[in-house]
């Protein structure tokens, strides 16, 4: 049996759909690879891992390491009757989790979770080791923590009083501090302090943050909330990680998270892609976060195709009736103008097009898929989910057919929360124009 200081789980997930869109545990993975520097022994059991030798069938994976999760079909909640799509566990099969654990022992378990909804999957790992191991603290942290504590202290106070489960809502650093007065290491540091990916059995891409936070106050996302403050890191870090996951590891796909990763481009990402042109390493990069067209000069788009980005997305969300003001649609024009003349195709483009808000019209977002298809920028559809704190949430109370403020499981973008009647037909006929341009796009490129 491996004994360790620190078990760390990322859990499994209930939904009508999730897949491996660059799709990582991020903070759970950057405090491992703390606690690692530190000289912390960590095990990670990921129950999404889509290499699994236990699978009973090897989900599909596509390019750049994007792919599928293994699933289970599950009951649909009933509160969800309404909604015509199958309900899933995404992730191992418990008997698989059960023996993962039972090769480990452990001090301390830590856990969390990323998106509000996704939390069923949280209270089951909780419920494991509340009820096996009753003596083992657990740490819990994550955006669903920090957006919705509330409720998560709701639920630990009625459903696990005996537990020994502490939120974890702070910063980083404080949580390391207090770590290190209640724990001691038992082993040696032998990496620096990135988020721990060589913990997983494969590394199929990496994610970078270049920042933290974000410039803009967009009204239907939690940036804020999550990183009150906008915190650029040094470009030469960045550069030095990205160095040592391509060197030690063989990483060729990175994928930024950062919400506002073209700001101050001249000071801050071009510096660091100036490095990697440098270094003559080849690498691909990927955004599944929005752009900001805005920022995307002649220069810029140059520089992104000549340093290695293969997937661009850029935030639209509407051509009419906009309700932010980060890019206008001259911008947009002349920001995939650049990228074009740069050398990207339409398969390596996209823009975001947010629907399903609060008194959502349909014909809004038809025109603005007709428009992305007019000037050749493949669309992709971004479903709206209700983020507490935000002015749009406000508005979603209003129109929701679910009481989105008493539990987030209301939050899920698959059930168009936001809708009072959603018009399934006329949602899937949404969808389907949208794959079918994307399709038509991807043959001209």
């Amino acid at each position: 049996m491996k004994e360790v200081d620190f078990l760390i789980i990322n859990p499994w997930i209930y939904d009508f759909a999730a897949y491996d869109f660059w799709l990582k545990p991020y903070g759970l993975l950057l405090i491992a690879g703390k606690l690692q520097a530190l000289g912390y022994k960590i095990a990670y059991i990921d129950l999404l891992d889509p290499f699994h030798p236990e699978l009973p069938k090897r989900p599909k994976r596509r390019s750049y390491g994007t792919g599928h999760f293994f699933k289970t079909p599950f009951p649909k909640p009933v509160f969800f009757s309404d909604v015509p799509r199958r309900f899933h566990r995404y992730g191992l099969p418990f008997n698989t989790f059960e023996k993962e654990v039972s090769r480990v022992k452990f001090k301390a378990v830590l856990t969390g979770c990323t998106l509000t909804y996704w939390y069923p999957g949280l209270i089951s790992v909780l419920y494991f080791f509340a009820s096996r191991y009753p003596d083992i603290p657990i740490f819990v942290g994550g955006i669903y923590v920090k957006l919705c504590f509330s409720h998560i202290q709701k639920l630990i106070s009625e459903c696990f009083k005996n537990a020994k489960i502490e939120l974890v809502n702070y910063d980083v650093d404080e949580f390391l501090e207090d770590i290190k007065k209640r724990f001691s290491p038992s082993g040696k540091g032998i990496y620096p302090d990135y988020p721990a990916f060589y913990l997983q059995r494969k590394i199929p891409y990496v994610v970078i943050m270049t920042s933290l936070g974000c410039p803009f106050n967009c009204p239907y996302c939690a940036s804020k909330r999550i990183y009150p403050k906008f915190k650029p890191r040094n470009p030469e870090d960045v550069f030095q990680e990205i160095l040592f996951w391509h060197q030690k590891f063989s990483v060729v796909d990175f994928a930024f998270y950062d919400d506002a990763l073209l700001f101050n481009f001249d000071s801050h990402l071009g510096v660091i892609l100036e490095k990697v042109l440098t270094s003559g390493i080849k690498v691909r990069f990927h955004t599944p976060n929005a752009v900001h067209a805005r920022f995307i000069t002649k220069r810029v788009a140059k520089l992104l195709k000549d340093s290695g980005f293969e997937t661009i997305r850029i935030g639209l969300e509407r051509v009419e009736n906009r309700f932010d003001d980060k890019v206008s649609i001259e911008e947009f024009l002349q920001a995939t103008s650049y990228l074009r003349e740069a050398g990207f195709k339409p398969k390596h483009l996209g823009a975001y097009m947010l629907y399903g808000i609060p008194e959502e019209n349909f014909s809004e977002v038809e025109k603005g898929l007709r428009f992305l298809e007019k000037h050749q920028v493949p669309p992709y559809l971004a479903e709206y989910s209700p983020i507490p704190g935000t002015p749009f949430f406000e508005r979603a109370k209003i129109t929701s057919r679910y009481p989105i403020e008493e539990d987030p499981i209301f939050h899920n973008n698959s059930v168009f929360p936001a809708l009072k009647n959603p018009d399934w037909e006329e949602i899937n006929r949404i969808k389907n124009l949208a794959k079918s341009i994307r399709h038509r796009l991807f043959a001209l490129s």
